[in-house]
């Protein structure tokens, strides 16, 4: 059966303006490795020439475990947990691990996995499923051998690369989404358009091509590797994004239990806690997190060096309530 080509945004979204601001985020994404096999072009973090000063490494299991029970201090679940981050999380050899502990705690009403599929096999795979978690999201790169070296800067093996794939598609059945995707600049033409469809469809549930965007703050490398088109990044119109809604609903925890503000936010120059010192609950209620809430809703990004230069909510944003603001910066106060 093949796939449905749809991207995974939510269509019934809360609309922000009428529960912001929030008492515990709707989502979190946590980082199980800030390292990666790939060296994709559009990366920041594993292709930029400017060096990050933080350490590239795995999350360790006794702080995963300790970030997941924090979040029982709160009464509500999270609505989505995503193990995801800087890196490829399956070189994380305690991921499945994670995943399990995570649905033993219940503390989400989902759990997804962001991975580029090149560390799936049939022993893995199987663990992945029974492990509980509810959607694999598998970045493709390219439609062939030569294409995954050209963007990745990698070698591997495309035809087990596919039947891994397909194998946890198999295995999956019911209890497990396979979401796959892959950028415009990998499939730049009509015939790599219809080899991937032809490829991945009837291999996974979901299929879609995003566009590139400028996701990283401050990555001027990405222009002169692609050619940035004006539409977001799943096909839609560009909007002005005064107030980005994003960490008003969602945080970052990175390997090292520093937890940042962004996705885009590569160089981390937007830390709110950190939680080998802090429990999550300290953090979503603590004073950075706030006045870097403050000042959004203020119109005041500029004195924050990312989010002056970033582009990420005009690419890409789901939710609006600049005209807002006022009402829950009033609320916030309160």
């Amino acid at each position: 059966m093949k796939a449905k080509r749809e991207n995974i945004v939510n269509q019934e979204r809360h609309r922000l303006e009428e529960v912001l601001p929030l008492k515990f985020p709707y989502s979190l994404a946590i980082d199980p490795c800030n390292l990666c096999n790939f060296e994709c072009k559009f990366c920041a973090i594993q292709s930029s020439k400017e060096e990050c000063f933080y350490q590239k490494q795995l999350m360790r299991m006794e702080l995963f475990k300790k970030i997941i029970d924090d979040l029982d201090e709160f009464p509500e679940k999270l609505k989505v947990l995503r193990l995801s981050g800087q890196g490829e999380p399956l070189l994380n050899p305690e991921i499945v691990e994670m995943i399990s502990y995570a649905k033993k705690k219940d503390v989400a009403d989902f759990i997804e996995i962001v991975t580029n599929g090149s560390r799936l096999n049939t022993q893995l795979n199987s663990r992945l499923v029974e492990s509980g978690v509810d959607r694999v999201r598998i970045s493709i790169e390219a439609v062939d051998e030569e294409g995954y070296f050209e963007m990745t800067n990698r070698k591997i093996d495309f035809n087990q690369f596919i039947a891994n794939i397909k194998d946890l598609h198999d295995k999956s059945g019911d209890t497990c989404e396979i979401y796959i995707k892959v950028v415009d600049a990998a499939v730049d033409t009509e015939d790599k358009k219809a080899a991937f469809y032809d490829i991945f469809e009837n291999i996974c549930d979901r299929i879609w091509i995003d566009q590139v965007i400028p996701l990283w703050s401050d990555f001027e490398e990405l222009n002169e590797k692609f050619d940035v088109k004006c539409i977001g990044m799943h096909g839609q119109k560009l909007q002005m994004v005064n107030v980005c809604p994003y960490s008003f609903y969602n945080l970052i925890i990175n390997p090292d239990g520093e937890v940042t503000v962004c996705c885009a936010d590569w160089k981390r120059k937007l830390v709110v806690g950190d939680l080998k010192q802090q429990t999550f609950k300290e953090v979503w209620e603590g004073q950075k997190l706030r006045d870097f809430w403050r000042a959004l809703l203020r119109g005041e990004k500029n004195q924050y060096e990312m989010c002056a230069k970033c582009l990420l909510p005009m690419y890409d944003c789901n939710d609006n309530i600049d005209a807002y603001a006022e009402e829950i910066l009033a609320k916030l106060e309160k």
